[in-house]
């Protein structure tokens, strides 16, 4: 691939200034931008809040949620005026939170060229959480040319402490599940260690047709005429790299996520997809529910108000089944 594939944004903030003149718009000075700027700053803490619903506390996992605040318009405009406009530079194989880069696409990615294929699929643990607030710092320092001053700000602005809110005093600071610039921060921040990735599975999976796709925390591997040993030795070979790639960043997979699927096996899924042989399907969970749906429309005892709410949740499904449908047609 063409090298400008690998460069860095080019952000360039420098001060407050510079950062409300780059989120501002026709409707939204920058005089009013470093207002919101300098809220934000002052009372980053009050924004946020844990979002219990979506929350995994068992896995030490917490989604925060910032929307309908200043913080949350703030993290919105700096995700698509400073962000955003970069993706273009984001290798072709990295998927989730680019623009038009979705978890369909992703699947689809992996059916390949060439049939009677190998899929390796591999889980990052709590990559959100593995992404430190010096990081943050510098990949707006080092790797977008901001100041210290700006790449400060804007490490502060994306990043929360670690764990639950209401126990988080003192706690080192981590990218924040949930909001608007996380994504793609997750991504940048690691996209060195990505690009390491896709070179070995290249160089170990050569002329088989090799596709990898990764989609935030997940990564898929496919291959065509590839034994499952090669995918296992494979998956060693990225592990290692992930716990010594980057001395100040090990970040862990878990293993017990790994699935390593030949097409002799049937039902080979990634990302709750049914990859077949041309085309794309829904995965065997999403079929369940559905199926359960309909199981439970057939009671005759359903209030009006109970089977208008399941009509509701089955058509729910129909715009993504049309929209996997269309991906395989376009494809």
């Amino acid at each position: 691939m063409p090298q400008r594939k690998y460069r860095y944004p080019k952000v360039g903030i420098r001060s407050k200034n510079e950062l409300s003149k780059r989120i501002s718009g026709k409707n939204f000075p920058p005089k009013e931008a470093l207002n919101l700027i300098n809220d934000v700053l002052k009372n980053h803490d009050k924004y946020w809040h844990d979002l219990e619903i979506a929350s995994e506390p068992d896995k030490n996992k917490y989604v925060r949620n910032a929307k309908g605040t200043p913080l949350g318009k703030l993290l919105s405009l700096i995700n698509r005026k400073v962000l955003a406009p970069h993706d273009s530079l984001i290798p072709h194989f990295i998927f989730g939170g680019v623009s038009n880069k979705d978890h369909v696409k992703a699947a689809y990615y992996l059916l390949g060229k060439q049939r009677k294929r190998t899929k390796l699929s591999l889980d990052i643990s709590k990559f959100f959480e593995q992404n430190k607030r010096e990081r943050v710092f510098y990949f707006f320092n080092k790797k977008c040319e901001c100041s210290v001053r700006a790449s400060n700000i804007l490490a502060d602005l994306c990043c929360v402490p670690i764990g639950p809110k209401n126990d988080s005093k003192g706690k080192q600071k981590v990218l924040a599940r949930g909001f608007a610039t996380s994504t793609r921060l997750a991504i940048w921040c690691n996209l060195d260690l990505f690009l390491r990735i896709y070179w070995k599975a290249n160089k170990v999976l050569k002329n088989k047709d090799t596709k990898i796709a990764i989609f935030v925390d997940d990564i898929g591997i496919s291959a065509t005429k590839t034994k499952k040993e090669t995918m296992d030795l494979l998956a060693q070979d990225i592990e290692k790299i992930f716990k010594s790639f980057d001395t100040n960043q090990a970040l862990p997979l878990n293993i017990e996520k790994k699935d390593i699927k030949s097409y002799l096996d049937g039902n080979m899924e990634h990302l709750g997809l049914r990859l077949g042989r041309n085309k794309l399907s829904m995965g065997k969970k999403t079929i369940t529910r559905i199926n359960e749906l309909k199981q439970r429309l057939k009671n005759p005892k359903l209030t009006y108000s109970e089977k208008k709410k399941l009509i509701l949740q089955k058509k729910s499904y129909i715009p993504y089944r049309n929209y996997i449908r269309k991906i395989n047609k376009d494809k």
